[in-house]
């Protein structure tokens, strides 16, 4: 951790590296309980704790129990010590393991572990990291989860809701949640042990619906608690805005005088790292309805923007016109948590741009990037969707991502020079990939399978794809070179009727004007299927018992999609320039990873077609004709007049039928292998 993410070429080390690393490790474990991941019991045990030393009147760092083994543990304490240990540990009535069974803590642990062993950028200081900006499209995705959405029963003949389905989906995280909620009840609560009666009934509340009392801090803690484990906007904010969080302790950590030249005074030391996070980072939503939205989406929003106030919301704002019977002026807006509240509620917008006509022309979400893509600031560019979500851990790793691009050390050489051309002839670096972990594929079979299909496209082929140079940007998690994409034809297109896959064309921008697209293994940002989520609140919300149709038509709805998508981008005239202009060998890259992959797949559906054909043809004909017979060497057999020699047709059939078998066995039987592999 602190060789591959704190340590910089210019860092100034004043304190030991255990030191550093032990701050972060504890805000990331302090991060999960929060996140209720974690219960107090886990948190104990994980964190590095302060204890006295055996020097007089000074402290030491005591690592957790978790970085040691337990070989390390019986030669360090003996015989006597580990049965002192196991006694501690038996009267304490802690568990032996550090996570709960099947944690997401868990998970996240070893991918920050594992990733971390990879070869990574070099990360720069924080005062000298370049600046960057996430941009979300937002329509109509749910904000936040009302308290009659979450536990209102449609159906009367099931009492399923969906709090009960993501109690069961998330039991350990539910029951720390109530815990927690217990815990401030009891502190709030100023009675005494008369008062409180028999503590299993008056639990009963707060393992049912969270909360005991209707006050509006208990009730809004339920609904977060179910709008972070849903597909809501507030999920996505509360992921990334962890850039900021994660800015602030990286800055905090690798310049201890920052701490020491405020004395202790708190305020003004987080006033500085708020201004250190504000210059690196801005989080833009687009919010195209802003000035639309319903009274419950108006009150949802600005929660959102009194949670974050840094949180920057762009819509477009409409005028009359100023003759009659003229168009309506349409202005792009920006406001944040910071922004003046009028007399009318609404707040007084910070930037506004009058646009030269509706820019919604066809595609949503291309629409909603293109108005509010002028405010954003810095080098680099994240684009994602709002059911997406962010770690702390792993927004840790954001410098070292932004090093991807290879343009934190600027070249001394002149570019027109002989010394200069080879240093400037290299491909600018316009697009870096991440991995995604689809976090709705735990929802059952169809949230496995539709997780599946997106890990496939987006991580896998991703991955291959990048690796011989014909990778195009996905969408989601990718960073862009917001200078070199801004400049040569934007990232997203909007037409009627083309385009209908927006967030391609942002690689074929790239890739037909000579950029560089990486992919990059050990950051990843959660996602989740939304149409796997959104039936999944439609079912416990709306039809609970009654059931849905979950046919083909459901499953490939993603494939659908792209391949819909593929077929319109075939008419764009970016295919036609990269067919055009690219060299060969990165022209059948694009073609076979792209549009080629379609058009084999029609090939293939008709070779599959045109042999089912000739099967049921030569079954017609061994119906029919006289096959003609031989012997075991091979020598016609006399006597068949008027037969076919249709033995060499039938072995080829016979031949073609096993291929096709062993094809079925070799599948599985290489996934195992290669599960049994990958745990040896």
């Amino acid at each position: 951790m602190y060789a591959k993410i704190l340590a910089t070429a210019d860092m100034e080390v004043k304190y030991k590296p255990k030191v550093l690393v032990s701050q972060v490790w504890n805000a990331i474990i302090i991060s999960m309980y929060r996140e209720h991941l974690l219960s107090i019991d886990h948190v104990q045990r994980l964190l590095y704790h302060q204890v006295p030393s055996e020097q007089d009147g000074k402290r030491t760092l005591r690592a957790p129990m978790f970085f040691i083994s337990q070989e390390d543990k019986v030669r360090s304490l003996g015989c006597s010590g580990v049965k002192w240990w196991l006694t501690t540990m038996r009267r304490q009535g802690l568990k032996a393991e550090f996570f709960p069974p099947g944690s997401e803590a868990a998970r996240r642990i070893s991918f920050f572990a594992q990733s971390l062993t990879t070869a990574i950028p070099e990360p720069l200081a924080v005062d000298a990291m370049p600046t960057f900006t996430v941009l979300t499209p937002h329509y109509s995705e749910k904000i936040l989860l009302s308290l009659r959405e979450i536990i209102r029963e449609e159906d009367q003949n099931t009492r399923v809701t969906l709090l009960e389905y993501l109690k069961q989906l998330h039991p350990v995280e539910w029951d720390n949640f109530v815990r927690d909620t217990k815990i401030l009840a009891e502190e709030s609560a100023d009675l005494d042990d008369n008062e409180k009666g028999d503590k299993k009934t008056d639990d009963i509340p707060f393992y049912t619906i969270g909360f005991k009392s209707a006050a509006p801090e208990y009730t809004l803690r339920t609904r977060i608690w179910a709008s972070l484990r849903a597909q809501t906007l507030y999920r996505t904010v509360s992921g990334f805005m962890n850039y900021s969080k994660a800015i602030k302790l990286l800055y905090r950590v690798e310049n201890p005088e920052v701490v020491q030249l405020f004395g202790g005074n708190t305020e003004r030391l987080e006033r500085e790292l708020e201004r250190m996070a504000r210059r690196k980072f801005r989080f833009v939503v687009s919010m195209q309805r802003y000035s639309k939205f319903s009274k419950e989406e108006i009150e949802n929003t600005e929660f959102l923007l009194r949670a974050y106030p840094d949180l920057q919301i762009a819509y477009l704002d409409e005028e009359r016109p100023r003759k009659e019977g003229g168009e309506p002026r349409i202005f792009s807006a920006l406001i944040d948590g910071h922004s003046e509240i009028m007399p009318d509620g609404k707040r007084r917008p910070k930037f506004r741009i009058e646009l030269p006509g509706n820019p919604i022309l066809g595609d949503g979400k291309s629409d909603n990037q293109n108005h509010a893509i002028v405010f954003h600031r810095g080098e680099y560019l994240q684009l994602i969707d709002a059911n997406q979500d962010n770690y702390l851990e792993e927004c840790l790793k954001i410098r070292n991502i932004l090093g991807e691009f290879e343009d934190y050390r600027v070249p001394t050489a002149n570019p027109y020079g002989p010394e200069g051309s080879k240093e400037f002839s290299k491909d600018p670096i316009a697009i870096v990939g991440a991995r995604e972990y689809i976090f709705s594929e735990n929802i059952g079979i169809l949230g496995d399978i539709a997780a599946g299909k997106e890990q496939t496209f987006g991580t896998l082929a991703a991955r291959s794809m990048a690796f011989i140079g014909g990778k195009l940007h996905y969408g989601h998690p990718d960073f862009l070179n917001a200078i070199f994409m801004t400049t040569r034809g934007g990232v997203s297109k909007a037409q009627k009727g083309l385009h209908l896959n927006e967030d391609i064309y942002a690689g074929m921008n790239a890739f037909g004007r000579g950029g560089k697209i990486k992919h990059t293994e050990y950051y990843q940002v959660r996602r989740s299927s939304s149409s796997v989520f959104s039936w999944l609140i439609d079912w416990c919300v709306s039809q609970c018992g009654k059931g849905r149709d979950l046919g083909f038509g459901t499953i490939l709805n993603f494939q659908t999609k792209i391949g819909s998508g593929m077929g319109e981008q075939m008419l764009s005239r970016e295919y036609y320039y990269l067919g055009t202009q690219l060299p060969m060998d990165r022209f059948l890259t694009f073609y076979y990873g792209h549009p080629g992959f379609h058009i084999n797949n029609i090939l293939v559906i008709l070779s599959v077609q045109l042999f089912m054909f000739t099967l049921v043809f030569l079954g017609t004909l061994n119906k029919e004709l006289t096959v003609c017979r031989y012997t075991a060497d091979g020598q016609f057999v006399g006597g068949q007049g008027g037969c076919y020699n249709l033995v060499p047709v039938y072995d080829w059939i016979k031949r073609c039928i096993i291929s096709i078998f062993i094809v079925f066995f070799i599948g599985p039987s290489r996934g195992s292998f290669a599960g049994s592999w990958s745990s040896g």
